[in-house]
């Protein structure tokens, strides 16, 4: 299948994932709560940091707080989509998502999650390092180096969940084979669910638009544009996870899920 031909079924998917989620509202909790949770976590370490050593001026120090930074906010979303992703296909089956049997699922393979916190942390501190460079072929050398890393580990967390017997290694290596696979189909589920989150956030500027024009209540306007950008963030998150879960079901065992029937699967990989 063609370049076109594969990107016209990957926006054919990310509309096929909204419907998912429509008739699954529930999978919503997961990066909701893998949020909030994020959130939390990130205040209590940055406020006992700071609270207790300032503003860091040792390099290390700062170095060391950036992957603390890192490590957290890649574990915390790592779990909670790793649920998202075992209830997605648990969804498929037709069993309706179970927010505690997901985080189950996810606890039973907290260790990988673990080692690939650490090593995502580690390569986004080299990155964050390299691109404040005064050099301009490093920056070059780590955007390529960021987007290479992004399609190599796409898959890595629908890996470690619904494939717990898969080693580290062969974690990196089936993403990767997977993003092959799929790759027309995979950058679309990349950049859909964005597009997705601008457009609920145009809808949200134009109602906020509205109420400060019929108030004059700025505060109230900026209330609701600020729920339509979460709403919108949850939904990218979300629609991002199924497709995901989607394409990795097909391509490990070509089976394509029951909501998508009515879509060509058929030539996945050629």
């Amino acid at each position: 299948m063609g370049l076109f031909g594969r990107l016209r079924r990957g926006l054919a998917l990310t509309k096929d994932s909204i419907g998912v989620l429509r008739h699954n509202p529930s999978l919503l909790s997961f990066p909701l709560v893998g949020g909030a949770s994020a959130l939390v976590f990130l205040a209590v370490l940055l406020g006992t940091t700071y609270g207790v050593i300032g503003v860091p001026e040792d390099e290390v120090v700062a170095v060391g707080l950036l992957f603390a930074v890192y490590f957290v906010s890649t574990f915390v979303t790592s779990f909670f989509t790793a649920a998202l992703v075992s209830e997605t296909r648990q969804a498929f089956d037709g069993r309706p998502p179970d927010f505690g049997r997901g985080l189950a699922a996810a606890w039973r393979v907290k260790g990988k999650l673990v080692v690939w916190a650490v090593i995502a942390a580690t390569i986004g501190v080299v990155i964050r390092v390299v691109e404040s460079s005064d050099s301009r072929i490093a920056r070059v050398f780590a955007w390529v180096f960021s987007a290479a890393w992004s399609v190599l580990t796409f898959f890595v967390v629908p890996v470690a969940v619904l494939e717990p017997d898969v080693g580290l290694t062969g974690m990196f290596r089936r993403s990767g084979s997977t993003f092959r696979e799929t790759w027309g189909e995979s950058a679309i589920g990349m950049v859909g669910p964005g597009v997705i989150a601008f457009l609920v956030f145009l809808v949200g500027a134009g109602v906020g638009f509205g109420i400060f024009t019929a108030t004059g209540s700025a505060i109230a306007a900026g209330a609701v544009v600020a729920v339509f950008v979460v709403l919108g963030l949850l939904v990218a998150a979300t629609t991002k996870g199924i497709i995901k879960t989607s394409l990795y079901v097909y391509a490990t065992e070509g089976k394509r899920p029951s909501e998508f029937a009515s879509r060509d699967f058929e030539r996945l990989g050629e």
